[in-house]
């Protein structure tokens, strides 16, 4: 039995809630990719669900982008920031201790920004593709023409950014982290993740890149998820 808990929030996204069979069972944050609803990925979280864990499924608002103010992504991610701390906060007084998440395309940005001193507890986790926001962003060719027409440029919004981009993690020590990509992701390809491995693993991570085959950015995080049970199994310590 599925127990959903439709959440609509007015901070850009809703939550809903996927609970697996024991109460014990660890608890996966998900955040869907950018434009796309929990609905339209329900498969995946079911089988995440069925594989034994509960599932916290996040979808954002496309005004993310779509509005061309830099600003809304960096208050999407503190708010999703806290929202996330609640729910785990809730989850640990129903019984379960082990968190980890799984985030594609902008969601898996989201918690690249979550994890470390911010949120302590997602100790091991999935980013299904990753790389520079700014510069995948700019790839969207209706994003970027809203941006241009208010006047931004991508070095600008790189630099609006950077402290998003680079974030100060803390101590990683023990955690355990998969980025998933493509040679052919022409979003955010495999050759753009490299720079990021290295401030994680210098703050203690453990941090792999798994590579899937796919021909383009949406393929590559359809394979991602369809792959979600054994990579998560992969990744978590155990």
């Amino acid at each position: 039995m599925i127990r959903r808990f439709p959440a609509p929030c007015p901070d850009g996204f809703r939550r809903e809630e996927f609970r697996a069979a024991s109460r014990a069972c660890p608890a996966i944050m998900f955040i869907c990719p950018y434009g796309t609803s929990i609905s339209t990925l329900r498969w995946a979280i079911q089988r995440l669900r069925r594989a034994g864990y509960h599932v916290i499924a996040y979808e954002t608002t496309t005004a993310v982008f779509m509005a061309a103010d830099p600003a809304i992504l960096r208050d999407l991610i503190s708010a999703m920031r806290k929202d996330l701390e609640s729910q785990i906060s809730r989850l640990r007084s129903e019984g379960v201790t082990e968190f980890g998440f799984f985030g594609s395309s902008l969601g898996s940005f989201i918690l690249y920004n979550c994890v470390g001193d911010t949120l302590p507890a997602l100790r091991w986790g999935v980013f299904n593709t990753g790389g520079d926001i700014a510069q995948g962003m700019w790839r969207l060719d209706e994003a970027r023409r809203q941006h241009l027409l208010r006047g931004w440029s991508l070095p600008r919004l790189e630099a609006e950014w950077a402290d998003l981009q680079w974030p100060q993690f803390g101590r990683l020590d023990g955690c355990r982290f998969v980025f998933v990509s493509s040679r052919r992701d022409t979003i955010a390809p495999l050759d753009d993740i490299a720079p990021y491995l290295e401030p994680m693993r210098q703050s203690g991570a453990q941090v792999s890149v798994r590579e899937v085959r796919a021909i383009g950015h949406l393929t590559t995080i359809v394979a991602g998820l369809w792959q979600a049970p054994r990579i998560v199994a992969m990744v978590r310590p155990g």
